[in-house]
Parts: C-alpha cells; structure tokens; sequence
C-alpha cells in the first residue's frame, strides 16, 4: 500500500491510496506553516508552564521542540496548533522559538523572572531592600512584593531591580516578587532585633582617631553600618556583629553618635570634638591605689597639669605622655566615670572605672569560726543576702550574715550525724563527700543528705524536713523557677517535683560532680571534671551536649569557649543577664562566659596562691571552688584550703 499527501509537496491538496494498482482518494490534507501565535503566560519563573498557539507543530520525522530565548525547554504536552513547554532555568528573557521537520518559528518575548539577590538580607520593619534579577516591571505598580506573605512598598523600579520597604509585622521568611500573577521567590529575608550600643570610645577626641562602638545585633558587612557624628558621617573600617571601628572624621562638632544598621537606628552617647580623649582604662576596675593606665590623646605630658578625677574624686597623676597616663585610685573610690582635665578640655571614660574587688567575708586560716579546710563546702544566699554553708565536715548548716557573723542555722556539731527532723541545731544530718545545697524565691533550702540518701527542707525559721527520700546518695542540685529541683550524682540526673516525686532524666552524660550545676531557661549547665568539660542539658528534649565550652586540654586560656582551655571548672552561677561564672579549680581563677558572644574570660586571677584581699587580680586564693551569686551580683567563693568564704564585688 503507498499513501501520497499531494505528493509530499508541503501544500494542501488530496490524499490519495495506492494498492493493487488500484488508486483510491480518500480525503484532503490542508497543509499548515509552521507558526507561533500567542504564548501564555508572557512572563514567569523558572518552572513555569507555557502555552504556546500556533500551527504546524505536527510531525512526521520527531516531536516538536522548544527553545526559550535560546534555551531547550521541556515539552509538557503537544499536539498540531498547541505546545506547553516548561521555563527552563536561567533561561533569562527572549522569544519562545518552535522547530519541526528543521524549519523554525519564533514568537514573542518572554519576559523572564528572577530574584538573583537582597540587599541587605537582614533588618526589621522599615528596612530599605534593594531585590536584584530581572523581568521586574519598570512601574512600581505592576510589581507585587511580599516578605514572607506581608505586602511591601515598592518605593523604585527598573526591569533589573527593586526598592522595597520592609513592612509592619514582618518576619523572617523569602522575599517574593509577582507580576501578571506570576510570582518568582528570592532569598530568606531575616528578622533582626534592634541595634544596641553597648559603649563607645573614645568620647572625643581629634579627626583621624580610631573610634570603637561595642553592642549587638550589628551587620557583618561595613556598609550596612551607617554612622554619624553630630549628622556627619563616618565610615566603618570594620565590622562584626558585636563590634564596629571607623575613624573619626573631624569637624563633627559636639553631637550624639548614632548608628543606623539597616534602617534601624539606635542613638549612642555624646561626642566631644576636640584634641582631648579617652580610650581605654587598664584595669577598669579596682581598689583604692590601684595604678589604672589611662590611654588616649590630647595629655599634658607634664603629670601635674592633667587633672583626673574617678567618679568626681580627684586621683593622683604618677606619670604621664601625650597618650598615656598612669594614675593611683583615690583611698575615697567609687564606682563611676573617669575623667580627665588638660588646657580647659575634659575627656570621659567610655566605660566607668567599677570599684571591684575580693574581701573575706568569714573564716580565714587562723579563724575558728569555719571548719571546711578539710573537706570543702558547698554554698548559696538567699535574697537577703545570708550565705548558707553545708559544713561537711562539722555535719551542719552554718549561716554566714551580710556583715560575716557566723552561726549555726541547723544541725548541731555537739551530736553524732543522724537522720533527725527538727528546728534549727536539734535537727542531724549525715552528709556524703559531694552535697549540694540551693534557695528557692521563697529563701527555702533544700540540701542533698548524701548518707541518708534524702533531699533535706530548711525553711527561714530553721525548720528541717525530708523533702524526697531514696535517692542513692544524692550530690549537687540545681533549681529551677518553677521550684523544680534537679540532683546530680556522677552520671545521673534526677527531676524532684515539688511533691517530691522524682524522675529520671535520660541522655544525661555524667562526669564527676564536684562542681555545682545551674539552670538558665530550659538548660542545665554542669561540669565535666573528668574530661575537662562544661556540658550543657536540654531538659526539655532531654539531650546533651558534651564539650558545650571548654577544648578538653588542660589550661586557662581565654577566647571562643569551645577553643578555651579549662582546669576543673567549679560552682557555675548565673547573673541574669546571660553570663555564666564559675571557679577554675586548681588554677584558683574565676572565670566567665558571656552567652551572647559565646566567649569565655578570665575576670579574677592572682599573681600568687596565698592569702590576701584586693582587686580582681590582686587578692591571693589558697583554691576557689563552690559559688553563689547574690540578687545585687556579688559573688561568694569557697577558698577551702584557707579556711575562708571570699566575697567577690564586681561593681
């Protein structure tokens, strides 16, 4: 049998059947040219399906094919006058092209969509986002944007980009542009919190100088830092999200610095211009006496005509060039700013200088009013500031008052150890070797009886009962805000409710608990002494994590805490205000880890072990171990092996 289509002409004509020498018309064939008529939609993104009308799209040889602007295109369906065809990627804009049988026909153009790029990709209401890509409508109209679902302005626009305002309520999520309703989405845009200035310095000083603004919730990119000095800009050298530096560009005139990080303006401190400036203390906190270092520009360099005074009182001059003094704290300190007078100019310290130091609040190695040299004590305070002392050795709780009287709050060191409730010394305890005493905000304690295997009750009057009983010799607590209690032992963790039904907590990695534990949100925070750790426990989810802070090498350096070295980290205690502290055992430090930064440093060291008062870094430790913070932020310290409670004042 042979078929002829008009002889294969590529014209209309008839269709003709040849068999058996018989020929046989059987119908016409209309003969269509290759065409593209319409394309819908005419715009869109990668992935977007197009209808294509047309004629001859209809082959013999192979399916049709389709190119956008150049680009194979995946064809979805076909027939004679209809194609749909899937947007490839990066097809970019240009005509919709059909090929049959080697002939081709182009059709219009389609405008592609994409979002290449935000900027700045972080920010909050109010934000100016410029969105880059292409087949943007040039009128700010035909352009619908959105953050995450919530309309934004569209305050400028081009074919390859937009100016947006981030809008009211907005939240992190992409950022969408449509248009003719079709819509291409961009990168996560993210909800920032506000900039915060946490100090600047210097406070004044000439043009050239070396400006540092320290806070939060900065832009890691320099030109996302807008500053200005009394309205003049200054541009940002360098920028983290913790700390920017610029040079001070002069002539600014007396005026607030204020910083603007995407459209989210915080205003700083005011900025003297003038040749006169401060830049650091060293130390920033101290005792009477302690010789400060005071850097900056603008000094006499002859000592008696530089007039410094620390917090209004006047401090004595030891030395001094055009940008260093060295100055002793008067005997009258208190906290507050430092400042400098040299030829009718006054600079102020861009920190105060804290009156901080460490005294013996009770005991030391002659004292007989403490006996934990031989054993060691575990400690808390209450809201009125009493330090409570599980002596282990003397089997009671000693109670040690703001002014350092010492008493016996419970227990008695006349009787044997027992297991006897009661008010005040005719109650008897049994401690073990690693107890663990904590106050609740009713200025209750509750104080692990090792030997007796219970959770003993203390209220303010002295009255001693069992609060949870058959805990296999129960060590170090932590508590909650809601009053729940947690008790550790080597490697397990224990939930006591305020019934005082227990539970246990499972994932928990143990460690010797030599140090206390402490709660911070649904956190628990301990030590790991045996691998030279601080792990810290969701006790929501249950899970841990080992070497939370800490390398696990021996050693007491500073910096990021997973790269900073430990020496047995001891009674970790919380301000309130995302630090933790806690004592670095043998090498008798207090050290700290600041939440937001995650970086761990060293507050107080000593130049030698002894026995002494002073500053931070002055007063002399035998040991420090256990820890407790009161509501005012002082810090009390165990000092075993000189027999004494230290008490730390950082401000």
């Amino acid at each position: 049998m042979e078929v002829n289509i008009n002889n294969l002409t590529g014209v209309t004509g008839s269709i003709v059947v040849k068999m058996n020498n018989q020929t046989l018309t059987i119908g016409n064939y209309t003969y269509q040219e290759l065409s593209v008529q319409g394309i819908s939609p005419a715009n869109g993104a990668a992935g977007t399906h197009i209808r294509i009308t047309g004629a001859g799209f209809s082959s013999t040889t192979g399916p049709a094919e389709v190119f956008v602007n150049g680009k194979p295109a995946l064809v979805v369906s076909a027939s004679d006058n209809i194609l749909v065809a899937e947007v490839p990627e990066s097809a970019g804009t240009g005509p919709v092209t059909v090929k049959v049988n080697g002939k081709e026909a182009n059709g219009q153009i389609f405008k592609f969509q994409v979002i290449s790029g935000i900027k700045p990709a972080t920010g909050g209401k109010g934000t100016h986002v410029k969105i880059t890509g292409g087949g943007f409508d040039d009128v700010k109209a035909g352009n619908l944007v959105d953050f995450n679902g919530k309309p934004a302005l569209v305050t400028e626009a081009t074919a390859e980009y937009l100016v947006v305002t981030a809008p009211d309520g907005v939240q992190t999520g992409p950022v969408s542009v449509t248009i003719n309703n079709q819509k291409a989405t961009g990168p996560i845009f993210t909800v920032v919190p506000m900039p915060k200035i946490d100090a600047v310095t210097p406070l004044s000083g000439p043009a050239g100088t070396v400006m540092t603004i320290t806070g939060e919730n900065f832009s890691t990119f320099t030109d996302e830092n807008k500053v200005t000095i009394n309205g003049k800009p200054a541009v940002a050298l360098t920028a983290s999200a913790f700390k920017i530096t610029l040079t001070i560009p002069g002539a600014t005139g007396n005026g607030k610095v204020v910083l603007d990080v995407n459209d989210q303006v915080v205003q700083g401190p005011d900025f003297k211009d003038q040749t006169l400036g401060i830049a650091t203390l060293s130390p920033d906190n101290g005792l009477a006496g302690t010789q400060v270092t005071i850097t900056g520009t603008g000094f006499n360099t002859n000592a008696a005509l530089n007039t410094v005074t620390f917090n209004g009182e006047n401090a004595q001059v030891i030395s001094a060039t055009a940008t260093s003094l060295t100055v002793a704290a008067p005997p009258t300190l208190t906290s507050g700013p430092v400042k400098v007078a040299n030829a009718g100019q006054i600079a102020t310290s861009p920190v105060n200088f804290n009156r901080a130091g460490i005294m013996t609040l009770a005991g030391g190695p002659n004292s007989s009013d403490l006996n934990i040299k031989e054993r060691g004590a575990s400690i808390a305070v209450d809201s009125h500031g009493n330090v409570f002392l599980v002596d282990f050795t003397s089997q009671c709780i000693r109670k040690i008052t703001p002014q350092g009287v010492v008493s016996i709050f419970a227990g008695s060191t006349s009787k044997q150890s027992g297991n006897q409730n009661g008010t005040g010394t005719s109650a008897l305890f049994s401690f073990g070797f690693t107890n663990g005493i904590v106050v609740d905000k009713q200025d209750n304690l509750y104080v692990s009886d090792g030997y007796n295997n219970t959770i003993r009750k203390i209220t303010p009057a002295a009255v001693v009962s069992t609060y949870a009983v058959n805990l296999n010799q129960p060590g170090k607590l932590a508590i909650d805000d809601n009053g729940i209690l947690y008790v550790q032992t080597s490697y397990s963790l224990t939930r006591v409710d305020k019934s005082g039904v227990r539970s246990a907590m499972s994932g928990f990695y143990g460690g010797a608990d030599y140090g206390s534990p402490v709660i911070i949100g649904s956190y628990l925070y301990y030590s790991d002494t045996e691998s030279l750790y601080i792990n810290r426990y969701d006790l929501d989810n249950k899970t841990n994590i080992r070497g939370w802070a800490g390398n696990g090498n021996f050693g007491n350096s500073d910096g990021p805490k997973n790269q900073s070295s430990l020496v047995i980290p001891l009674g970790l205690i919380t301000d309130g205000q995302g630090n933790i502290y806690f004592s670095d055992g043998f090498a008798a430090t207090t050290r700290k880890i600041n939440l937001t930064l995650n970086e761990l440093s060293t507050i107080s060291s000593q130049p030698s072990t002894g026995y002494k008062d002073g500053g931070l870094n002055e007063a002399q430790f035998r040991n420090r171990s256990d820890m407790a913070i009161d509501k005012d932020g002082n810090i009390y310290i165990v000092d075993q092996y000189n027999n004494a409670i230290r008490k730390m004042f950082l401000k």
